[in-house]
C-alpha cells in the first residue's frame, strides 16, 4: 500500500463537447461501464441551457444519450464516450461568473451522481469525489479521513474511529472499497457494504483481536491500494 502524502493537483486542459459547440469540460469521471458519474462544464449560459434541454428530450426530438468529449491537443487528442443512461437520476447545479469578467456571460454546470451527496443507506452504497490527478499514487491524510468517514456513514455496523487501518484493509481486499479514475481532473472512491459477508469479516477481525475497544498506543495509518476500477 502506498504511504499517504500531499497529492499535487495539476490543472486539466479544457475538453471539447461535440454535442454542444462552445461548451467545454474541465473535469470528467465515468464508471466501469462508461456511464457518467461527474462532469463540470463551462460555456455561455444559453449554450448550457440548450444542452440541459437536450439531456431531457428523446433522441427523436433532438435529445442526446451520449456525450463525446475530446481530450488533448490536435494531433494527440482522444475522445471519451460518456453514456447518459442514468441522467435522470443525477443532480444538476449551475452558477455564473460575476457580471464583470474578461469572458462575458459564462456559466458553469455540474452534473453528478446523487450518491456523492446522499449515500444509499438501504443498499449501503456511497461515493466520494476527490479532486486532482488520476495518476497519483498517494492520498493525503485529509482524503483518507474523508474515505473513512464515508465508510462509517454507509456501514450499518458501528465502527470505532481507531479501527480504520484493519477495516480499510479488509474493504480493499474484498473490493468493497474501490477507486474510480476513468476520466480527467477528478477521481472517486466507491463504498459498497451490502454484501452479507461484510458482517462476517468485521466479526472475524474482532475475534482475531484486530478490533479493540481501546486504541493502541501507536496507531498506524492505513491507505487503500491504488486499484482502478
Amino acid at each position: 500500500m502506498p504511504t499517504p502524502h500531499a497529492v499535487a493537483k495539476p490543472s486539466v486542459p479544457l475538453m471539447e463537447v461535440r454535442e454542444a459547440p462552445g461548451v467545454y469540460a474541465d473535469a470528467l469521471l465515468r464508471d466501469e461501464r462508461g456511464g457518467l458519474l461527474f462532469v463540470s462544464l463551462w460555456g455561455r449560459d444559453t449554450a448550457l441551457q440548450e444542452l440541459q434541454a437536450r439531456l431531457s428530450l428523446p433522441v427523436s426530438d433532438g435529445g442526446v444519450t451520449m456525450l463525446h468529449i475530446t481530450q488533448g491537443t490536435q494531433g494527440q487528442s482522444s475522445e471519451l464516450r460518456v453514456n447518459l443512461d442514468r441522467i435522470n437520476c443525477m443532480e444538476k447545479h449551475s452558477g455564473r461568473l460575476p457580471a464583470r469578467n474578461l469572458f462575458g456571460d459564462v456559466a458553469q454546470l455540474w452534473i453528478y451522481d446523487r450518491l456523492a451527496t446522499e449515500p444509499d443507506r438501504a443498499n449501503r452504497v456511497g461515493l466520494l469525489f476527490l479532486r486532482g490527478s488520476n495518476t497519483s499514487d498517494g492520498l493525503s491524510e485529509n482524503e483518507l479521513c474523508r474515505i473513512w468517514q464515508l465508510v462509517r456513514e454507509v456501514s450499518h455496523l458501528p465502527l470505532l474511529p481507531h479501527w480504520r487501518k484493519p477495516v480499510l484493509e479488509v474493504l480493499d481486499a474484498k473490493n468493497w472499497l474501490r477507486r474510480l479514475d476513468d476520466g480527467a481532473g477528478v477521481q472517486a472512491w466507491r463504498v459498497e457494504l451490502g454484501d452479507p459477508a461484510f458482517e462476517a469479516a468485521i466479526s472475524q477481525l474482532m475475534h482475531a483481536g484486530h478490533l479493540r475497544l481501546e486504541p493502541d498506543a501507536s496507531p498506524v495509518v492505513a491507505t487503500p491500494r491504488r486499484r482502478a476500477a
